[in-house]
């Protein structure tokens, strides 16, 4: 079965309005060819928490985030001196066409 996915322009626009995380979960769940009934489903959780993610309202415990992501085949990475707020990873970044925000190492090296 191959994975469909939605043009980079309407990621890109998701994550200008609800935020990088809120635009890879919905990207990544539509690639998947899952409803947000079928994610919420498999996961364990309501689609109610599915739709509030993909909404960019992330009050939801880290458990049920994490049990998403798993699902979903993605994993949350935590960084030191990592900007505030959610970050896709570069390759992330670029697979569903959002702008990636420059990790503290990075910013390092263009002040020397």
């Amino acid at each position: 079965m191959a994975l469909k996915r939605r043009s980079r322009a309407a990621a890109a626009d998701v994550a200008a309005q609800r935020g990088q995380l809120a635009a890879v979960v919905s990207a990544r769940r539509q690639e998947l060819g899952l409803s947000q009934v079928e994610l919420g489903d498999l996961a364990g959780v309501s689609y109610r928490i599915v739709h509030n993610l993909e909404s960019g309202r992330t009050e939801t415990s880290l458990e049920r985030l994490l049990t998403i992501l798993d699902t979903l085949g993605l994993h949350l990475g935590v960084e030191r001196g990592a900007a505030s707020g959610v970050v896709a990873s570069p390759a992330l970044a670029y697979h569903y066409g959002i702008a990636a925000v420059p990790t503290g190492a990075d910013q390092h090296e263009d002040a020397s």
